[in-house]
C-alpha cells in the first residue's frame, strides 16, 4: 500500500465489504457516514479506493470497508467494479451500492426517500412476442443477512424511532436538504437499465408493469456481478428526482444521496462482522450456506429436470411459490426457491415436505438434503 498522511493504515486483507457508487457526490455521501476514512491505492491496481469502518452488531469489531466509485455510470462498470475488487481485496465477502435514483411518484415516493431495492428488474432484458414486451429473467436477490438487518431498521422505522435520521443533521452545506420536509423508507422492486429516464409516460408504463418505485442504472451490474462471485449483495438509493424532464436536476443529489448513505450505515450496524476469510456475508467461517444448500439441491435429479423440480414446487403452498422468481437457468432457479423459502417461518417445513413425498422420507438422498438444509438454513 502506498504511504498516506495520518497514523492510521489499513492492509487490503482486513476488507470484508465493498460498496460501490457511480457519482462523486455518492461516494462523498457515504465518506461522511464512515469512520476513521483514509484514501488508499494499492500496487497492481490502479483504480482508486477508500477505506473506513461502520459499526457492527459487535461494538469490538467494526466492520472494514473498501469504497469505489465506478469510473463511468451504468450496469456494466457497476459488474466490472464488482468482480475487479476481489482481485485487491481478498477477503471481501459483500457488495453495497449506495446512491441516487429517480422515484415514481404514483407510488407515493417522494422527493429526499429512500428506497432499499429488495429486488431488481433489468427491464431493458426482454423478450418481444406480438408486440409485448417481458423481462427475460430475474436477477438473484439481495442477500438475506443483509434483508434481516433492514428488517431490524424497518422495526425501528415503525416506532417513530429511525436510526439513520439523526445522521441527516449535518453541518455540511453540500448535504443539507432543499426543503423542510422529512424523508420516508420505502422497500420494493427498483428498475435499472442503461438508461436515464426522463419521461413521466415510459417511467409509469413500467413501474404499473412490474410494480417498480424507482429507476437507475447501475443495480443489475451489481445484482450479476456479485452473483458471479458468489457475494451477497444489497443496494438503498436516495430519490433525487422523478424521473421526468420537469424535475431533473441535481438540486436533491447531495441530500438524497446522504439519505441513502445514511440508512446503509444503519443497515450494517444490525449484521455481524463480515469476517474476512470466512464465508461470504454469513459470519460463518470457512463455508457459505446458500452454496452448500444449492449444490445439494441440484445433485438431486427431481431438482435437475425443470418439469419434475416445478412439479415438486407444485406441492408448496401459493404464498412461497408467488415468491420464487421465474429463472430458465435451474441452478439459479433453485437459488431463488431456496431464497424464497427462507421468508417464510414454515419455509424450510414446506420445502422438505415436499421433497419428501417426491422422493420418499426414507430414501438416502433426502436424508442428505434434509442434513445440509437443516444446518444452513437462516430462516426469518
Amino acid at each position: 500500500m502506498r504511504e498516506h498522511p495520518g497514523d492510521i493504515r489499513y492492509e487490503a486483507s482486513q476488507v470484508g465489504i465493498g460498496i460501490i457508487t457511480a457519482l462523486p457526490v455518492e461516494r462523498l455521501a457515504v465518506e461522511q457516514i464512515l469512520d476513521d476514512v483514509v484514501p488508499v491505492q494499492f500496487d497492481g491496481d490502479h483504480h482508486p479506493y477508500r477505506i473506513g469502518t461502520a459499526p457492527s452488531r459487535d461494538p469490538l469489531r467494526p466492520h472494514v470497508i473498501a469504497l469505489a466509485q465506478q469510473t463511468s455510470d451504468g450496469t456494466r462498470d457497476a459488474a466490472w467494479l464488482c468482480g475487479h475488487m476481489p482481485h485487491t481485496f481478498t477477503s471481501l465477502q459483500t457488495i453495497a451500492m449506495c446512491g441516487i435514483a429517480g422515484g415514481v411518484p404514483g407510488k407515493d415516493v417522494d422527493l429526499g426517500d429512500i428506497v432499499v431495492a429488495t429486488e431488481v428488474v433489468d427491464y431493458r432484458h426482454e423478450r418481444l412476442v406480438d408486440g409485448k414486451h417481458t423481462v427475460r429473467a430475474n436477477l438473484q436477490r439481495p442477500g438475506t443477512v443483509w434483508m434481516n438487518a433492514d428488517h431490524e431498521v424497518e422495526a425501528y422505522e415503525l416506532q417513530g424511532l429511525a436510526p439513520w435520521m439523526p445522521l441527516l443533521d449535518t453541518s455540511e452545506v453540500l448535504f443539507r436538504r432543499p426543503d423542510a420536509g422529512k424523508p420516508r423508507a420505502h422497500r420494493g422492486r427498483v428498475g435499472s437499465a442503461d438508461l436515464l429516464v426522463r419521461d413521466a409516460v415510459f417511467r409509469d408504463g413500467l413501474a404499473d408493469d412490474y410494480r417498480i418505485l424507482a429507476f437507475e442504472m447501475e443495480g443489475a451490474g451489481i445484482a450479476i456481478g456479485a452473483h458471479l462471485g458468489d457475494r451477497p449483495w444489497f443496494m438503498v438509493r436516495g430519490i433525487a428526482d422523478h424521473g421526468d424532464n420537469a424535475t431533473k436536476n441535481d438540486i436533491w443529489h447531495p441530500y438524497a444521496s446522504l439519505t441513502a448513505a445514511a440508512h446503509l450505515r444503519s443497515v450494517l450496524a444490525q449484521c455481524n462482522p463480515f469476517r474476512p476469510g470466512g464465508s461470504k456475508g454469513t459470519g460463518r467461517a470457512g463455508r457459505n450456506p446458500l452454496d452448500a444448500m444449492t449444490k445439494a439441491l441440484v445433485g438431486l435429479s427431481v431438482m435437475q429436470d425443470d418439469m419434475q423440480r416445478r412439479a415438486v414446487l407444485n406441492q408448496l403452498p401459493s404464498s412461497i411459490r408467488t415468491q420464487i422468481p421465474e429463472n430458465a437457468v435451474g441452478r439459479l432457479h433453485i437459488i431463488g426457491i431456496i431464497q424464497a423459502c427462507e421468508r417464510f417461518p414454515d419455509g424450510l417445513d414446506q420445502l422438505l415436505g415436499a421433497l419428501g413425498r417426491t422422493l420418499g422420507d426414507d430414501a438416502a438422498e433426502f436424508v442428505a438434503v434434509e442434513r445440509t438444509l437443516r444446518a444452513n438454513w437462516s430462516g426469518q
